[in-house]
């Protein structure tokens, strides 16, 4: 009946006889035959061993040092390296861990440690049991080092050299370009995470915390009546988190809570400086500041989930508090300083949010979801009426704080119908209502409708079109009265105005099996506050995006982008506090190319190559129209950056990697452009912000592979 080899051993036919009897049986009689339903009860399993299982125990990973040459005479270059070290730098690059038979498992990742973006990570615990990690990450942002002042820091206090001579212009301090110096305007963020998680059968818990610091210098303005001086602001403050949380989870449900507490303290009580300018009014010799208050915040919330029979139920609240109490700054340096109502702010405000969500299928082809969402700000600061002093120099009466307190409210209604397997149809509706205090309007509604058709239309080829429509209504219109500066009775703020937006989008997808790759998209948007006379009236934006990836084998792969947008906006204003009799138009362009390739093994798969340029332009341009046409100056930022690499494999466990970045970037504001710090008669300025720089950064990493 059967043709066995006699060739083959004996244990080796019972197992060909054994497929072969097992093909020949039905899978209604064959059921309960497997081996998970094999009777073990009595069976010896002792010596039962996996002679071909191998053990993933022991320690491997990689890990490098790099060294560098960065090209950083503008520190705005950091953005793209992560360092505005200008010279030789280092760092460590490492992808390590160790695994116990018992299942533990410690790692350890690193991705430019030496760096200020440079990131480290310590975990160790059993994965799916237990684990705790500890993290550091660095950000930056690097804005210019070529701004020119000659003020000096001293704490919280901005001054003048001793030899300072004042005067009634710029053009009138003798000394004022013997006693400029350059300062840099960036800022630094060091988090330190800790986190700790373990789960049980029914439940898990986590816990973690973030530490982070901050430091560096902001652009800040210190006026005295007509008089200004750009200033750099100290930045010295830390932010502390603590968050908790726990859910239990059983068959076809979930619930949980979790927890936060958040502090911020800035080490700095105030900003103080001398009046650069001789005082117009009185004596004001010397101006100050308040800074960014200590503050706390609180927050918990609870969680629900229950699912079954293709239904899904998720529940949401939650509750938290923010409060500030410190003391506060007197009205002014200057001469008697009103009195204030109350010593500090006492300030506190609470908030509140809930959310339910229902996702379910109908029937096989037609899906459903809703969802409400809820939230409430209430401010419970005391309101009491507080002193105004303009720029430090005089009292102009007194003015209560504001409320600002706000409802929100947002439902939405929406489905899915599959016409057949290639096409379907996604729609949906949402309403917003929101109430406000102590702004121009009390209240605003907003309908929006969408509809999405999506068409599969072969194995390779797929493509979507979208449309939105909404409008914005309100309740009547009456600007703020509780202000010394009293908005024009025609002005609609935008984001109070009455509107009506369309937006369409319509995308294509290439994506077979051969290979090349590709995608398309092209949208528009309107956006029309018909009911505004002052203020915004109009928006359009246009815009495509084109990518795609080509294969010419294992080893070469390139690829491709276009994106451009275009916003054109347009603006009617007053000068005299009545209709409009000025218009402005504003032109907006954006460009973004790239290009790449990656070529790998060559040399006897030693050796891996790789290509990215990129192109980015940013511009804008203004006019405005006030009888005759007045453009405004340039305005704009242009981008060119090349990254490429260079891999080769030394030995099976040394490789040496080669980086080459390349920049030229050049920016434009006309606010600033070509202008010294005396530019402006009153003002003492940083002069020209603009950057016009090409940069480059060398790099060589050697790694050793464990």
């Amino acid at each position: 009946m059967f043709g066995i080899n006699k060739n083959i051993s004996t244990g080796q036919q019972l197992s060909v006889l054994a497929l072969a009897i097992s093909a020949s049986i039905s899978p209604v009689f064959a059921d309960g035959y497997g081996l998970q339903n094999a009777n073990r009860a009595k069976a010896d399993t002792t010596k039962w061993q996996c002679k071909r299982c191998t053990s993933e125990s022991g320690f491997e990973g990689s890990i490098g040092i790099g060294a560098a040459y960065n090209d950083a005479s503008d520190i705005h270059f950091g953005n793209t390296t992560g360092t505005d070290t200008d010279g030789a730098v280092g760092h460590l690059e490492a992808d390590l861990i160790n695994k116990s038979e018992s299942g533990y498992e410690t790692s350890f990742t690193a991705n430019k440690l030496g760096y200020d973006t440079g990131s480290a990570k310590v975990e160790t615990g059993v994965p799916g049991h237990y684990q705790i990690a500890l993290g550091y990450r660095g950000l930056a942002n690097y804005d210019t080092n070529a701004a020119l002042t000659p003020y000096l820091n001293s704490g919280d206090d901005l001054y003048l050299p001793a030899n300072w001579q004042t005067g009634a212009v710029t053009s009138q301090m003798p000394s004022l370009f013997d006693d400029i110096n350059y300062v840099e305007l960036k800022s630094q963020r060091d988090r330190f995470l800790l986190d700790a998680q373990y789960k049980g059968t029914f439940y898990q818990a986590d816990i973690n915390y973030q530490h982070e610091k901050r430091e560096g210098k902001r652009v800040f303005s210190g006026n005295f009546l007509t008089n200004s001086a750009m200033l750099a602001e100290a930045i010295d403050d830390t932010t502390d988190e603590f968050g908790a949380k726990i859910y239990f989870n059983g068959k076809g449900w979930l619930a949980g809570i979790d927890s936060s507490f958040s502090q911020y303290k800035n080490d700095h009580n105030s900003l103080t400086w001398q009046n650069a300018f001789s005082p117009t009014f009185g004596a004001a010799y010397t101006g100050q500041s308040a800074v960014s208050p200590d503050n706390k915040a609180y927050r918990i919330g609870a969680n629900a989930q229950l699912s079954g029979n293709g239904q899904q139920i998720l529940v949401h609240m939650g509750l938290a508090s923010f409060t500030q109490d410190e003391a506060f700054l007197p009205a002014t340096i200057n001469g008697p300083s009103p009195a204030l109502p109350v010593t500090n702010l006492d300030g506190r405000v609470d908030t509140t949010d809930m959310k339910l969500k229902y996702t379910g299928r109908v029937i096989r082809s037609l899906s459903v979801r809703a969802s409400y969402d809820y939230s409430d700000r209430d401010n419970k600061t005391a309101r009491n009426p507080y002193p105004q002093v303009i720029t430090d120099s005089y009292y102009a009466g007194t003015a209560i704080n504001p409320e600002y307190d706000r409802t929100k409210q947002q439902a939405k209604l929406g489905a899915k119908y599959r016409f057949s397997r290639a096409i379907y149809l996604d729609s949906g509706y949402q309403y917003d209502h929101n109430d406000f205090s102590d702004l121009d309007r009390d209240s605003l509604q907003q309908n929006s409708l969408f509809a999405r058709l999506s068409y599969n239309i072969s194995s390779s080829w797929s493509a979507w079109f979208k449309a939105d429509f909404s409008d914005r209504t309100g309740s009547a219109y009456n600007p703020v009265s509780t202000t010394n500066n009293p908005s024009n009775p025609y002005l609609r703020k935008s984001y109070l105005a009455d509107r009506e937006r369309q937006e369409y989008q319509l995308s294509v997808s290439y994506s077979p099996t051969s290979a090349l790759s590709a995608s398309a998209n092209i949208r528009t948007s309107h956006d029309d506050y018909d009911d505004t006379l002052v203020g915004l009236t109009k928006v359009d934006t246009q815009g495509y995006d084109i990518s795609a990836n080509y294969m010419f084998s294992d080893q070469l792969s390139i690829n491709a982008y276009l994106n451009q947008d275009w916003r054109d906006s347009d603006q009617a204003g007053s000068s005299n506090f009545s209709l409009p009799n000025w218009y402005a138009n504003t032109d907006e362009k954006s460009t973004l190319v790239g290009a790449g390739f990656d070529y790998i093994h060559l040399l006897d798969k030693k050796l891996d190559l790789g290509l990215d340029y990129s192109y980015s332009d940013g511009q804008s341009d203004t006019e405005i129209t006030q009888g005759l046409t007045s453009p405004y100056g340039d305005y704009f930022a242009d981008k060119h950056n090349i990254n490429a690499f260079a891999t080769y494999q030394l030995g099976e466990q040394m490789a040496l990697r080669f980086d080459w970045i390349f920049e030229y970037y050049k920016d434009s504001d006309w606010l600033n452009q070509g202008l010294t710090v005396d530019s402006i008669p009153n003002v003492l300025i940083f002069g020209d912000l603009s950057h016009d720089y090409n940069a480059h950064y060398v790099g060589l990493t050697f790694s050793y592979q464990l």
